[in-house]
Order: C-alpha cells, then structure tokens, then sequence
C-alpha cells in the first residue's frame, strides 16, 4: 500500500514565517514523524503533496508533486494519483503522533472488510476546529468546523483526515467532489458521500492532534514528551521530575541513571548506565559512558565521555572532546578539541582549547591554553604526570614534557624538557614601612 502525504498548507495559524512542518519536535521535525511512522508502517511508496516554497526542502523524504492553488485537500489528492501503484492512505503532514501500531491495524482492518474508505476518528474533550461525525442510517458523513450547524458543533466525534482508500473508488469519485462550501474548498472528507463500503475506526485522541497553531505544537511536544521518558522509565531510568525533564526522540539512556529536573539531552546522545545528570543540564550530541557525574548547569556538545567521569557543576564540553576515564572537570571550566588521559583533572576556571592532555595531570586554576594567534588555531601537548600550578597561560603551539611541574602564575612560551620547573616570575620585592610612608605624604596633600 501507498501512502499520500499533504503538505501544501501555508501554516498561516503558526503566525511564523517559517512552515510548520518544519518545526522541530522532540528531536526531529514534524514531517520527519510522520513519514518514519508510515515507513515503519510497511508503506512502500510516500507520495509527497507540497507547494511550490516548500518543494525542494521536501524532496528528501519521498516523491514531490506541487499542488501549484491551494484549493483544497481533495484536489492535493486527486493531484497524488497519477504517482500511486496501489491502494493508499492519506494522512495531513503535521499528524506526528500517530502510532506505527495504530496504521497497521487500521490498514489491516480495511483489507479485511475490503473497504472503499476508511476513516480514523477519535472522541475528544474541546471538537473545535475538527470535522464531525454525523452518523446517518445508512453511514455517516463529515461536517467540517465551518459549515457545521449548532447542533452539530456538539458533536465531539471528530475526523482524523487520515483515510484509506481505494485506488480505482478514488480515481472515480474524487474529481466529483465539489466546493459548495463556507470555504470555497474542495473537501477530501465529502468523499465519503459516494461510498457503500466506508467505515471508520476510533483511536485514542493523541494520535489525531493537529498542529496548526502555536498551543497545538506545544500540546504535542508535551504528548511526545511524555511518551519518551516513560519508555526510558520503563527500562529502568530515574526521573525525579518526569514533567521537567526534554529528552529528544532518539537519545538513550542506560538503567539506574538518575535525571534531575530541567536537563535536556538532545539528538542522537547515548548515557551509559548508572549516571547522573543533575539539575538544568545540557546535553547535545555526546556519548557518555557507565557511571558519569554531570553536575549542575553544564553544557555538553558532541564529546565523549568515558566511565567514572566528573563533570561540573558549571562547566561547558564545546565540541570535539575525548574524556578518558576518572577524568574530573570542575566548575567554570571550558574544554574545546581537546583530549585529556585518564585521572586527569582541570576542577576549576579554566580553558583548555586544541590540547593534547596526558594521563594523572593537574591543570591549576585559572590556566589557559592561549591557542589563537588571530590567524589559526595552535594546539598544546601536554605530558603524562604533569602538574600546572594556577594561572598558567601556556603559549601554543607548545609542548610540556612528561613530569613537568609548572610554577603558578607562569607563561609558557617553548616546550619543554621531561622532569622540568618551569617558571617565569617577576622577583618579588618587599618594602617594609612602605604604606606608613605613603599614607604620611598623602595626608600632607
């Protein structure tokens, strides 16, 4: 079985310049949901019905056709036709939260009972803005929000717009579909007038949500949302706050990890298990082994961490890094490109950028790897065992000897020998009495 996918709206209700389909949700945009549901559905072929802005940001996902006057979903259908093999579905491209489970079973049921149409219907709490169900004795017919008489806007069964049809039923009765209408459109959902043989089936109220305003899109990341940490609940993840917590579609997570309130992990992450993530956290595109602390308010992007790491509170992974084992990186510290060995640790304000970090290191507070010379980034090699007392700027490019210890407060311009001290100071004087006598001449001022 095919399937059609309409994509040709304006999104004008979204009072955004950008399509709606396009939005991000949970990790993937709308449109993105929707087309991997019907592949996973077992759809084989996804027919595309976009407008002519949004053609070939679309292309990727399937065949395009442009439906050049909006004039109405059935004529985004009957355009579709020339390019459908089969039997088909027809879903709106902003349903992202219909199941795969649910499309199979719906699909099944109408091959079963050889169906021309069948309709996914669901009975919600507020109907506005939906098609009704009007049942009548020999069926039951669609009456959208705007043609619908007082009566009928009680009604709270309500359409999906996702409809199984049959190909040749379709190809027959769709261009007798008219626009006589407080729209002036011509309405996919009136085809149901010209068929015998149409049922529908009632689904849970989630999986019809539109997203055709800006509540809608929040109300359905909130759905989304839920459903992921109760999967990661499910296989053994700590939520102490499930309702705080942003974990996008793709990320994993191992069991006995704990997540504070307000953390976010993003794209395609993976936490290994037995972690922690603790409160306002963020996490993009990283990998992080067994046993890993993030403490509170770090940002991590696109690193990998190894096990029994320490990271935080406060500090910030910048893209690029490798974090070997027992590795701590305190508050306030920025880590950029680097690597840095195993038992290594930088606990407190400082920045290491394009470095080269050996084993059983200690970085003092307040040093810096000066790597930007206004023209390129310069890296910094340090050696195994090396301790780099506070408030070193370390002059890249520039290499540190194994068991070297550099003096605080001092700048590194050349490598430097294994086993070396390393210091560059300004003597230290000492005046005695020096304040008694300038605080005289300032008072004889």
């Amino acid at each position: 079985m095919d399937a059609v996918v309409l994509a040709a709206g304006k999104s004008t209700r979204m009072k955004t310049t950008k399509s709606k389909i396009f939005y991000d949700l949970c990790g993937k945009n709308i449109i993105s949901h929707i087309i991997d549901t019907l592949k996973n559905s077992g759809f084989e072929k996804i027919v595309i019905v976009a407008n002519k802005d949004n053609k070939e940001q679309l292309s990727c996902f399937g065949t395009v056709v442009v439906q050049e006057v909006q004039n109405g979903t059935a004529k985004a259908c009957e355009i579709a036709l020339d390019y459908i093999d089969s039997d088909f579905l027809v879903t709106t491209a902003d349903t992202a939260l219909v199941k795969a489970y649910t499309l199979q079973k719906a699909k099944d049921y109408f091959i079963e009972k050889s169906l021309e149409c069948l309709l996914l219907v669901s009975t919600v709490d507020d109907p506005t803005g939906y098609g009704r169900i009007v049942k009548h004795e020999n069926g039951f017919r669609i009456v959208e929000q705007k043609d619908a008489s007082n009566d009928i806007l009680t009604i709270n069964l309500v359409s999906s717009g996702i409809f199984f049809l049959k190909k040749d039923f379709a190809l027959k009765n769709l261009p007798n579909i008219n626009n006589i209408n407080a729209q002036n459109e011509y309405y996919l959902p009136d085809i149901v007038k010209f068929s015998k043989k149409c049922d529908f089936i009632e689904v849970d109220e989630d999986e019809i949500l539109g997203i055709n305003t800006q509540k809608e899109y929040s109300r359905a990341r909130s759905i989304m949302q839920q459903r992921i940490i109760e999967t990661h609940m499910e296989n053994g993840v700590i939520f102490i706050d499930p309702k705080s917590a942003y974990i996008d579609l793709d990320v994993m997570i191992g069991s006995d990890t704990i997540i504070y309130p307000n953390v976010h992990i993003r794209k395609n992450t993976k936490i290994g298990k037995n972690c922690l993530i603790d409160t306002g956290s963020v996490i993009d595109s990283c990998v992080i082994s067994d046993n890993v602390i993030v403490k509170p308010y770090s940002v991590l992007s696109s690193s990998v961490i190894e096990e029994n790491c320490s990271i935080g509170p406060f500090s910030h992974l910048r893209p690029d890094n490798v974090i070997k084992k027992n590795v701590h990186i305190g508050n306030f510290v920025e880590v950029k490109k680097s690597i840095l060995d195993e038992n290594t640790k930088a606990s407190h304000l400082s920045y290491i950028g394009d470095a080269i970090i050996g084993k059983n290191v200690n970085v003092g507070a307040g040093t810096i790897t000066c790597n930007y010379d206004g023209y390129r980034k310069n890296q910094t090699i340090i050696g195994d065992n090396v301790f780099i007392g506070s408030d070193t700027q370390l002059v890249a490019p520039v290499k540190i000897g194994n068991d070297c210890l550099i003096a605080a407060g001092t700048t590194v311009t050349k490598d430097t020998p294994p086993f070396s001290l390393v210091l560059s100071r300004v003597p230290q004087q000492v005046k005695e009495n020096w304040v008694i006598s300038y605080r005289k001449r300032q008072e004889e001022k």
